[in-house]
């Protein structure tokens, strides 16, 4: 049976696309970082294709003009978030904690700057302490 998710409707370009991207080295567009090859589909730092415009706000699955590359767990963070919004909270996040060094403390960093956070004194070392990811 035909899906109608057009990411699962058009596996043969999805595939393909991603195949593209991932034999490339790629940064994730939201945090910055490089994307490692090596980790598995499911792992939080995985290559994942993310739409620009999202497939439920009319974007393409398939255009590699609305395709960025980024982790997964960034890319679940964003949601269907506004490319500006996105930017405004990383902006936010850089200026409150400062810079991030992986994609999971930038999710962290992220989810306070969205809610107006202000780093505390030991909220660095609490962060690099996690053990969520």
């Amino acid at each position: 049976m035909p899906s109608s998710n057009p990411r699962y409707a058009n596996y043969s370009a999805r595939s393909a696309l991603r195949k593209r991207m991932a034999s490339q080295p790629q940064r994730c567009w939201m945090c910055g970082l490089p994307i490692s090859p090596t980790y598995p589909a499911r792992h939080p730092y995985a290559l994942e294709l993310d739409e620009i415009v999202p497939i439920s706000k009319g974007g393409s699955a398939i255009d590699p003009a609305n395709v960025r590359a980024a982790h997964r767990c960034c890319n679940q963070w964003r949601g269907d978030k506004p490319v500006g919004r996105v930017q405004s909270i990383a902006t936010a996040a850089r200026a409150a904690f400062g810079a991030w060094r992986s994609p999971a403390e930038f999710v962290l960093f992220a989810r306070s700057a969205a809610k107006g956070a202000k780093q505390s004194p030991t909220r660095r070392a609490e962060i690099s302490n996690s053990r969520n990811w």
